[in-house]
Parts: C-alpha cells; sequence; structure tokens
C-alpha cells in the first residue's frame, strides 16, 4: 500500500476514534494514532485542518474555514473546483450552474496531456515548475473519470474535488519516483505514467463514494431506532399511565440500553444545536 494511501486509511480511522470521545482530540492522541509515522509541523497543521473540516475539535488549535477569496482575484484552477461543503445546502439550480461554469473553465485551461510528452519528461527530469501544468492538463480527464460514477448516487461536483485530490496525490507518488517512469531504453513509460494518475484519481473518488454510502446507511439505521424509539416511549407512556424506564424500553424494543442513551444524546445535541443557531 502506498504511503499516501495509509495516511488516508489513518484519517479515516482516527476520525472513527474522534466520533467515540465527542469528536474531541488532543495532539498527543493524534501523534499517537500516526505511530512512528515522522510528519512536520506544516503536515501536521494540514491534519488538524483536515479534522476541523470534519467537525473534529483538536485541543490547542483554532480551526478557521477556509475563506472565499473576491471574484476578482485569481485562483487556479483547483481552487475553482467543487468543494466539499455537506454543511451547506444547494439547489439543484445553484449545482448545475456551478458545475457548468467549472467545466466551462476547465475547457478553456485544459489539454490533452497525451499529447504534451516534452512537458512530462522535463518534469520526471526534475523540472518541478511543470508540477502545475501536469496538473491543469489532465483536470478535464478527472471530469470524464467522474463521470463514469454518475449513476452511484454521489453528487458529481464532490466526486471531481475528489477527484482532483488524488490528482495532485498521484503527481506527486510520480515526482517522489521520477526513474520509474522511463522505460529501460530512456524513452518515457507513458502506460505507467497514465496508469498512476488514473489509478489514484479513481481510488480517490471511490473512497468518497464509499464513505457517502456509509454515511447513508448509518444516518438511515440511527434514523429508524429513533423513529421506534419515539413510538415506543409514546405507546408505553399511554399504556403505563407515566414514562417508562431505560430498562422497560430496552426489553420492549430489543435496543440495548447504550443504544437508547446514544439515541437519547443525539436527540439532545440536535435540540441543542438548533437553539444555539
Amino acid at each position: 500500500m502506498r504511503e499516501q494511501e495509509k495516511l488516508l486509511d489513518m484519517m479515516k480511522e482516527i476520525r472513527k476514534i474522534a466520533e467515540t470521545q465527542q469528536n474531541k482530540l488532543t495532539k498527543g492522541e493524534i501523534k499517537a494514532y500516526l505511530g512512528s509515522k515522522e510528519l512536520d509541523d506544516m503536515q501536521m497543521q494540514a491534519i488538524y485542518q483536515y479534522l476541523g473540516e470534519n467537525h473534529i475539535q483538536v485541543e490547542g488549535y483554532r480551526y478557521v474555514p477556509q475563506q472565499k477569496e473576491k471574484p476578482e482575484e485569481r485562483k487556479t484552477a483547483l481552487e475553482k473546483k467543487p468543494g466539499r461543503k455537506a454543511e451547506q445546502k444547494k439547489t439543484g439550480t445553484q449545482s448545475e450552474n456551478n458545475m457548468r461554469r467549472y467545466q466551462s473553465e476547465i475547457a478553456r485551461i485544459s489539454g490533452d496531456l497525451k499529447k504534451e510528452e516534452e512537458l512530462i519528461v522535463s518534469f520526471l527530469k526534475g523540472n518541478d515548475e511543470m508540477k502545475e501544468r501536469i496538473v491543469e492538463k489532465y483536470l478535464q480527464e478527472v471530469i470524464n473519470i467522474a463521470e463514469r460514477y454518475r449513476d452511484r448516487g454521489a453528487p458529481a461536483d464532490e466526486m471531481i474535488a475528489e477527484g482532483n485530490v488524488g490528482l495532485m496525490l498521484a503527481v506527486n507518488i510520480i515526482q517522489e519516483n521520477r526513474s520509474d517512469y522511463f522505460c529501460p531504453d530512456g524513452r518515457l513509460d507513458a502506460k505507467k505514467f497514465f496508469g498512476t494518475l488514473e489509478i489514484e484519481v479513481s481510488h480517490a473518488i471511490e473512497r468518497y463514494i464509499d464513505e457517502v454510502t456509509e454515511s447513508k446507511d448509518w444516518e438511515n439505521a440511527v434514523l429508524a431506532k429513533t423513529n421506534l424509539l419515539h413510538e415506543a416511549t409514546k405507546y408505553m407512556t399511554e399504556e403505563m399511565g407515566r414514562v417508562p424506564t431505560i430498562e422497560e424500553l430496552s426489553e420492549y424494543t430489543k435496543l440495548s440500553r447504550q443504544e437508547i442513551n446514544s439515541i437519547r444524546r443525539l436527540s439532545e445535541d440536535a435540540k441543542r444545536i438548533t437553539q444555539e443557531r
């Protein structure tokens, strides 16, 4: 497994652990979870920011959402990509308009990277200035790859955003292993080069779809249990003339005491958040 995939898997595990701790972690806990993996300060800050974006509070770190630039300010194609904003509901029209604008911009700046062998070879020989151009030239292909997954139930703009992240990972992998992308006779191994790009983009999109599906399944299960608990409480209260105890509810609904307490806490948190708005 590549190092980037290992780190992404670690981050998913850390998110799961945080869910069991009211979405709160200390910096020491995060470093402990990362184990022997040595990361510099900039990389750790990126991890804290990532956790903050996923509503996880890191003790001693103040999460600041990234600010949008003004329309007149220049942005790169990646900065203009559709971002993950699960907390903001978008209408279908807004989403479609955003996608059209993004695709129009990509069509303007992107191109066919397969025709840019000289650019690729220059990058593989150490010219890091070509890195951004390689990314931009492949952005249209990310859209094409995301299109293959259009029937999987995930938002198109989010799949493209995740695909762009996978593209950056792929270019970093190639950058760290430049010599591997030349044939024995010194020519560019185009099949391996483009294979790495496509695989990493596809994997990033598939991981996102898996997360969305897993999240939906979990939400549906919690909703079903919440409705069951609500109806059981209402019925038993009417029958018994009093509010049933947790033990009585557990016996009637076949839910464990822990599940009932968890559902009640979620309901209380939802009410508190609503009141604070």
